[in-house]
């Protein structure tokens, strides 16, 4: 009875700390609601940043290897060629373009988390870049089409010699 006895009080010493939060804390789960949560625009920010970065060095990768291919005897062909490249540089002006302006969101986001007060001038400041962002992306996008269509024409001019 004795050894009876000892495990009850035990137990209820077990239940009785269980129910303070002494006993099975587990500390990764104290320190999970502890932190605060990402914030989901910051972490969409970083994300797309990252993705640039990966896309942009892997066109220059594609540019290069591009610039490498040997030159043919067709000058349509050389045509083409050079419209591509010209295309995917633009292509990745674009995305540079894009990444900065990533880049630039984060910091205005955190200028306006330092500086609360400062909002306003900040907002305005964003404005500013987004029109010339969005100006620059519009450029692009007009050259992309007329190298685009440049391209078209060349390509079925030289696919024509061969149906005709």
């Amino acid at each position: 009875m004795k050894v009876h006895g000892t495990l009850i009080i035990g137990l209820a010493l077990l239940a009785s700390a269980g129910c303070n939060g002494t006993v099975g804390t587990d500390p990764v789960a104290t320190e999970r609601h502890a932190r605060p949560r990402p914030d989901p625009v910051l972490d969409m920010l970083h994300r797309g940043v990252i993705e640039l970065n990966e896309s942009i060095d892997e066109l220059k990768r594609d540019i290069a290897d591009l610039q490498q291919m040997p030159d043919v005897t067709d000058p349509r062909v050389q045509q083409l060629h050079g419209l591509d490249l010209a295309a995917w540089q633009l292509h990745l002006q674009q995305w540079v373009i894009q990444r900065d302006r990533l880049l630039s969101a984060l910091s205005f986001i955190q200028q306006a988390q330092a500086a609360p007060q400062d909002k306003a001038a900040i907002g305005d400041r964003w404005s500013e870049r987004q029109v010339e962002f969005m100006k620059t992306i519009e450029e692009l996008r007009t050259q992309r089409r007329t190298i685009d269509q440049q391209r078209v024409d060349v390509e079925s001019q030289v696919l024509g010699r061969y149906l005709k």
